[in-house]
C-alpha cells in the first residue's frame, strides 16, 4: 500500500495540491493500492507499518519528516514529494546545500527517497541532498487534450497564479501600470486564490482596480482545474510572472492548448517556453511587462506566435500516464531503500 501524507486534497488549490489529487485519483482508478493518511495519524500508523507499505510525505510537511522516519523504525520507506523547497523560491536556480534551512537539511537527510516533477527538480535534489537514494521523476498529467483555435489579436491574456509573492503578480501589475499606454489593446484575466496571503492579494487587487489598469485587469479567483483550462482556451496569450517553477503545470496546460507564452525565467520555465513555440522569456517583471505590451502592439507578430504555438503544442498526457509512470518507477523502491538503511546501520556501527 502506498500511503500519501499530504494536505487536504479539497483545500485551497495550488500546484502541489493539484498534483497530489490528480496523481492519487489516477492511481486509485488504475487499481493501484494508494490512499490518504492524515498527518495527525501518520506517526501512529507508521509505528505499526510493515513491508511492503510505502509512505509519501508532502513538501509542506518537510519539518515533520524526521519524526515520521523515526516512527517508521527502518521497517518501511518514508519518501518526500519534493514539489519545491522554500529556500529554492528565495535563492533560485543557484541554490546550494549551505543555503538550506535546518528544517530543510534535516528533512532531506532523513528521506528514504524523493518524488520530483521535472529534470530541473531532480537536479536540485541531487545537488542539495545527494544522489544516493531513489528519485522518481514523474511529469504531471494535463487536462488540455488538443490545441485550440485561439482568437487573434487584440491581446486577451490570462495568468494562472495564486496571489502570493512567489507568483510575482504584484510587481508585474505595478510595472504593467507604469508602461501601459491608453491606446494599448490589452486585457488580462488573473485566475488564482486569495486565501494563502490575504494582504498580498489585496495589494494585487488594488493595483488591478486602479488606473490605468482598471477595466483592463479582472480577477476571477480560484476556479476548478477544468474551468481554468476553459478560461485559458478562450484567451490568446498566457503570462507567467512566477519567480520559480519546479515544473509549471499551468505553463504546460497553456502549451498543450497552443497558446503563446511570455514568462519570467526561473526554475523549469525555460524547459516549457521556447521561441520556436511562440514563447518568450523575460529576466524580471519590468521586462515581462514590456514584452507583453510589445506583443499586443504588434498584431502581426502576435498572429505569428499563435501559429508557432499551435504547431508546437505539447501532446496529450492524461493523468493515467503519470500514474503508469509512477507505478513502473516505484517497483524498485523496496530494494533500494532497504539497501540504503543497511548502509546507514553499518555507518552508525563504525561511528
Amino acid at each position: 500500500m502506498h500511503r500519501f501524507i499530504v494536505p487536504d486534497l479539497d483545500g485551497p488549490i495550488s500546484g502541489g495540491t493539484l498534483f497530489n489529487r490528480m496523481l492519487i485519483e489516477a492511481l486509485v482508478e488504475s487499481g493501484w493500492p494508494a490512499n490518504l493518511l492524515p498527518l495527525a495519524r501518520a506517526a501512529a500508523v507508521l509505528a505499526k507499518a510493515s513491508t511492503p507499505d510505502v509512505f509519501w510525505v508532502d513538501t509542506l510537511y518537510l519539518a515533520e519528516l524526521p519524526a515520521l522516519v523515526r516512527a517508521a523504525r527502518g521497517v518501511v520507506p518514508v519518501l518526500l514529494i519534493a514539489h519545491y523547497l522554500p529556500t529554492l523560491v528565495a535563492r533560485g536556480n543557484q541554490l546550494k546545500r549551505s543555503d538550506l534551512t535546518k528544517a530543510e537539511t534535516a528533512g532531506l537527510r532523513n528521506a528514504d527517497g524523493f518524488l520530483v516533477p521535472s529534470a530541473f527538480m531532480r537536479g536540485i535534489v541531487e545537488r542539495v541532498a545527494g544522489a544516493d537514494r531513489p528519485i522518481l521523476q514523474i511529469e504531471p498529467g494535463r487536462l488540455a487534450h488538443a490545441p485550440v483555435e485561439a482568437p487573434g489579436p487584440p491581446a486577451r491574456a490570462v495568468m494562472v497564479a495564486n496571489l502570493v509573492p512567489g507568483k510575482g503578480v504584484e510587481p508585474f501589475l505595478r510595472d504593467l501600470a507604469e508602461q501601459l499606454e491608453e491606446s494599448d489593446p490589452f486585457r488580462l484575466t488573473i485566475i488564482g486564490g486569495s486565501v494563502h496571503d490575504p494582504a498580498y492579494a489585496q495589494r494585487c487587487r488594488e493595483l488591478g482596480n486602479a488606473r490605468p489598469l482598471a477595466g483592463r485587469v479582472s480577477f476571477e479567483g480560484a476556479l476548478s482545474p477544468a474551468m481554468t483550462v476553459l478560461r485559458m482556451a478562450a484567451s490568446n496569450l498566457f503570462i507567467s510572472a512566477s519567480v520559480m517553477e519546479s515544473y509549471g503545470m499551468a505553463l504546460a496546460e497553456a502549451k498543450a492548448l497552443g497558446l503563446p507564452i511570455i514568462a519570467t525565467r526561473g526554475g523549469n520555465v525555460a524547459a516549457l517556453v521556447a521561441r520556436q513555440s511562440g514563447g518568450e522569456l523575460a529576466a524580471c517583471s519590468m521586462k515581462l511587462a514590456a514584452a507583453c505590451l510589445a506583443l499586443c502592439r504588434d498584431p502581426g507578430e502576435h498572429r505569428l506566435r499563435i501559429e508557432r504555438a499551435r504547431a508546437h503544442a505539447l501532446p496529450d498526457r492524461p493523468w493515467a500516464f503519470a500514474a503508469r509512470d509512477f507505478i513502473a518507477a516505484s517497483t524498485t523502491l523496496g530494494k533500494s531503500t532497504r539497501r540504503r538503511r543497511a548502509r546507514d546501520e553499518v555507518s552508525r556501527e563504525h561511528d
